[in-house]
């Protein structure tokens, strides 16, 4: 096997199986076999990538001075004094010679980084070789008065210790022009305060090419490229140390007092709500007329209330669907209570088996940590050479799931957990697809942009007229959707000056952009609009429907490329389009399944909510309808929608996130409201006030325990079904064997189904005739 590597000016030779290419050298490392200092072995402590190689497959190598010949001591050597600010990441993937000033002098240089594979034997003279992949931890141990020199001890994979490495820099010409340039710049200190050596140089090195992360019980070993297991063991549990508010979330579980449950909700309620649900699908003007002129006093209260009128302002389809959701509700929470509120003997039992005093395991809470973002160093570790992955698709879910991606890595992740990209794929494929995407997306760009009499349509203008609305109002505060300064030109002075705006000086281009919706001046916020238009194209059953921009933001800054991001867009609008359907049927049935859940999971905190007229949960309505983009910051809207991306175990673990929110405000919500307008304004308040990673590990461990509590609820079943086959085996009587199988535990089909990590597809029907869009 060989491989040639290219330059601006062109190939050079091909490197064969037994060669490498020289990317890092250290001289002056030593071996200190014995206590004596003339049995000190002098040579070269060096990173080389073997043809075809990934990162992983860079070899780390110790390789003594007398070993090599006067050729291949003269290229270490030089590979040794090359400028110690060389930016060895564009070594990552296109090697040292593209990344060279000059193409002529990068070719030369190229071929002198061309060496025989270091010897991998520590038996022979005391060389070693190992690849980045095989290397577990390096334990950095720096110089000190007492043992001077600094060292670094390598562990591989299997629990083989190398030789101990030893830097010394007196000797070394690299590290001596190292430190005489930092202390010209009066910076001789590295960012922990420690003086520069050889050993923090060659570790801040190999942070290029893998994932290198400070284990946290000792602060002297790094692990290389870590799995989550591996950190595990390197920490400790931290049940004992969680922060108050995380407590809860491994209490056992309280038992229900079930026998002197009120009335589900009081009569005088559902007739006040049957009052609106008599409404269809009207305008939300349309929907507060009818409530105006035929609703009692009560709900007229209810629908004034500030905090359900936001909600309502924000989002056209959420009066409509209050009225929708009531039309059939009291029937079927009636019946959703009789069957997922469990009996006090299931929950003793369930008690019995997860323990009295915890949960869950210490090894399952840890399992939840959450982990380091993923970097680029080590996403690159996640492919071969051809740009396959090496690990499975459902490793690297897992990964993200417990960590997410550093901004450098979104751009290209998002596009594997969208669906853009197959897991499987190659980069050639990746490369070919991506062009087909470019050409699909102009195709069906243009099917609108030259068709004068569809954009005559009304149906069309009110569809442009709804996306140039929204894109206006989308996101504003960030940079990338600002409009640009006016520079006004100051006639006495010749000079130009930026009018800077401030809250009592608003920019006029900003307040004209309320009333000239369709005179969009930022170039982001057009394509955007383009996008949209575009998408009423592909999905013509659906159109637009307010909130589609809140979904589109982020994947247009991520991408920042047209035609991705609409394609990004259609995937992700697969998972979402059930909220947005005309007879808001899957927001009823997502939020009918969280009610299910909070019965079954948090029952003390639903019958306090269903005294406070709060179990219709209508505060989760905007959360759920745009995946919490309105209640996080912009980091950790982009951060939880990659981690439910991923369907790591669940394709609505979103509802487990919703759940964690009220698992995490129980005691405030049960102790000090009382009334709905208490807990509406509560819950909506909030909003940006969230933090994500205790929610996410809170929601995991929810997830966790409803899985290991529909396990013991089966298992409880199986048992009663084996003893009532027995019993109408030995009884001839067949009503008796009736009450017996009537004893069985049930579980919902909706919760079942949170178990399932297949998307759930709802798609729009097609549009009757005459129906605007919205």
């Amino acid at each position: 096997m060989s491989s040639t590597r290219s330059t601006r000016s062109g190939s050079y030779r091909a490197m064969s199986s037994t060669e490498v290419e020289l990317l890092y050298a250290k001289s002056k490392v030593y071996l200190h076999p014995t206590t004596s200092k003339k049995d000190n072995i002098p040579g070269f402590l060096t990173l080389s990538r073997p043809a075809n190689g990934t990162n992983l497959d860079v070899l780390l190598s110790f390789t003594p001075e007398n070993q090599l010949s006067a050729e291949e001591r003269s290229i270490y050597e030089n590979v040794d004094v090359e400028d110690i600010d060389l930016d060895l990441q564009a070594l990552n993937s296109i090697g040292f010679a593209a990344f060279s000033a000059e193409a002529s002098s990068a070719a030369k240089t190229a071929v002198t980084r061309i060496i025989p594979r270091p010897s991998s034997s520590s038996l022979s003279g005391y060389s070693f070789s190992a690849a980045l992949s095989f290397i577990y931890s390096i334990q950095v141990r720096n110089p000190s008065a007492g043992y001077w020199y600094g060292s670094l001890v390598i562990n591989t994979q299997d629990g083989e210790k190398f030789p101990i490495v030893f830097f010394h820099d007196d000797e070394s010409p690299s590290s001596n022009s190292s430190q005489r340039l930092k202390n010209r710049r009066f910076d001789p200190f590295d960012e922990n305060g420690q003086l520069y050596w050889g050993g923090k140089h060659f570790m801040m090195i190999l942070e290029k090419f893998v994932n290198v992360q400070k284990s946290t019980v000792a602060s002297s070993v790094y692990l290389i490229n870590p799995e989550s297991n591996d950190l595990r063991n390197f920490a400790p549990f931290k049940v004992k140390d969680v922060p108050e508010p995380n407590k809860k979330s491994i209490e056992p579980f309280k038992l229900p007092d079930l026998t002197n449950v009120n009335k589900f909700i009081a009569t005088a309620k559902w007739k006040v709500l049957e009052t609106v649900a008599t409404i269809t699908a009207r305008t939300k003007s349309q929907v507060m007329d009818i409530i105006e002129d035929n609703a009692p006093l009560s709900v007229k209260q209810i629908m004034n209330k500030p905090e359900v009128q936001k909600i309502g302002d924000e989002f056209d389809s959420a009066r409509v669907y209050l009225a929708k959701w009531a039309q059939q509700v009291k029937e079927e929470a009636e019946e959703s209570q009789r069957k997922n509120l469990l009996n006090n003997d299931i929950y003793n039992k369930i008690n019995n088996e997860l323990g009295s005093n915890e949960l869950l395991t210490d090894e399952e809470i840890s399992q939840t940590s959450r982990r380091k973002e993923i970097n680029q160093q080590e996403w690159e570790s996640f492919f071969d050479y051809s740009g396959r992955l090496c690990l499975t698709a459902d490793e690297v879910k897992s990964r993200i799931f417990h960590g997410g991606l550093e901004d450098s890595v979104r751009k290209e992740a998002w596009l594997f957990l969208l669906g853009i990209y197959p897991w499987d794929s190659s980069t050639e494929e990746r490369i070919l697809l991506r062009k087909s995407y470019e050409t699909a997306y102009e195709e069906l760009k243009l099917r609108w942009i030259e068709d004068d009499d569809k954009r005559a349509t009304e149906f069309w203008k009110d569809q442009k007229h709804r996306i140039e609305k929204d894109v206006n109002r989308t996101d504003r505060q960030l940079p990338i959707f600002q409009n640009p300064k006016k520079s006004t030109s100051n006639a006495e002075s010749g000079d130009n000056a930026t009018r800077e705006s401030s809250p009592e000086t608003p920019d006029e281009e900003e307040l004209d952009d309320e009333f000239d919706i369709s005179n969009i001046r930022n170039p982001h916020l057009y394509i955007m609009r383009e996008i949209l238009l575009t998408y009423n194209e592909h999905n013509l059953n659906l159109g637009y429907v307010q909130g589609m921009t809140d979904l589109l933001s982020p994947l247009y800054v991520t991408f920042q490329d047209e035609s991705l991001t609409f394609w990004a867009f259609t995937k992700f609008m697969q998972r979402m389009e059930r909220n947005f359907v005309r007879d808001q049927s899957g927001m009823k049935l997502q939020m009918s399944t969280l009610n299910k859940l909070l019965q079954f999971m948090l029952p003390e905190l639903y019958k306090h909510l269903d005294k406070c007229n709060s179990i219709d949960l209508f505060f989760f309505f905007r959360m759920l309808l745009v995946l919490f983009k309105r209640e996080l910051e912009w980091p950790q809207v982009l951060r939880l929608w990659e981690i439910l991306w991923t369907d790591c175990y669940s394709s609505q673990f979103h509802l487990f996130f919703a759940l964690a929110i009220l698992s995490d405000n129980e005691r405030i919500i049960m102790q000090n409201l009382k009334q709905f307008d208490e807990v509406l304004k509560y819950m909506n308040d909030l909003s940006m006030t969230l933090h994500l990673d205790p929610l996410l590990i809170r929601s995991e461990l929810l997830f966790l325990k409803f899985k290991r509590m529909i396990d013991i609820i089966d298992r409880e079943n199986s048992i009663k079904k084996l003893n009532s086959d027995v019993y109408m085996r030995r009884s001839s009587s067949a009503s008796n064997s009736s009450v017996k199988s009537n004893e069985m535990i049930e579980v919902s089909d909706d919760l079942r189904q949170l178990l399932s990590r297949e998307l759930v597809i709802q798609k729009e029907v097609p549009r009757p005739e005459g129906v605007g869009g919205g």
